[in-house]
């Protein structure tokens, strides 16, 4: 009786690529209840590797792969950016310093991660009796419309200012946009929607120490900005 490195040996040499194909869908029906897993059998994964290139997925089958893989990807790849650019939270105060240079560019992969483009880098200094600490302008697209933040921290008074202006896809002001400043531990500190011109001017929201990020609401959707200490 052959083994079944001899049977897939057998199927390695066969050059017909149909045949090959045929023959090793053949052999996985017969020795479903001892087929060895991905990586425990280097002879049975280059036969799966060849026949694979030379069959063809039924409908049924490329819908279930599709959806694995999609599932797979979403778990394996989207998710721990996404949780990890949340879990990261940017201290305002490393945006002065000798740490700049390094929370810039720590702030630009946390904004890119959650899909924010970045219009404006962070760090730029303004003031000369409040120190007004920049985080750059900002935008993402929520549906047909077009979102874009610019924030600065206001270092001597722990206050934010936030300046949102929304447009559709047309490039006509959106009114009724929500901007929320939230706290982690006491939620809403601030809200405003955007007005007849598509924006919200807040040059001063008082916040104090704690951990903070910027929310914008349009109809049902909510984006997130990430988490940034004061």
């Amino acid at each position: 009786m052959n083994t079944l490195q001899e049977k897939l040996a057998k199927i390695l040499s066969i050059k017909d690529e149909r045949a090959c194909a045929e023959t090793f869908e053949s052999f996985c029906q017969d020795h479903a209840d001892i087929l060895p897993m991905p990586g425990e059998n280097s002879m049975f994964d280059k036969a799966m590797w060849a026949a694979s290139k030379h069959t063809t997925l039924s409908k049924k089958d490329e819908a279930i792969l599709k959806r694995v893989t999609g599932r797979l990807v979403q778990e394996s790849v989207v998710k721990p950016v996404v949780a990890a650019a949340e879990s990261t939270v940017l201290k305002l105060k490393d945006l002065v310093g000798s740490t700049k240079e390094t929370a810039i560019g720590a702030w630009q992969d946390m904004l890119a991660a959650m899909s924010w483009q970045q219009m404006v880098p962070a760090g730029a200094l303004r003031g000369v009796g409040t120190q007004l600490v920049s985080l750059g302008t900002f935008q993402k697209q929520i549906d047909d419309a077009t979102v874009q933040v610019n924030l600065g921290w206001l270092v001597d008074k722990d206050q934010l200012r936030v300046l949102l202006q929304a447009k559709d896809k047309e490039e006509n002001a959106l009114a009724d946009v929500e901007v929320r400043v939230t706290e982690m531990e006491r939620g809403v500190v601030f809200s405003r929607k955007t007005n007849e011109d598509g924006s919200v001017v807040a040059p001063s929201v008082q916040c104090g120490p704690g951990q903070y990020q910027i929310q914008v609401i349009w109809l049902d959707k909510v984006v997130e900005t990430p988490f940034f200490r004061i």
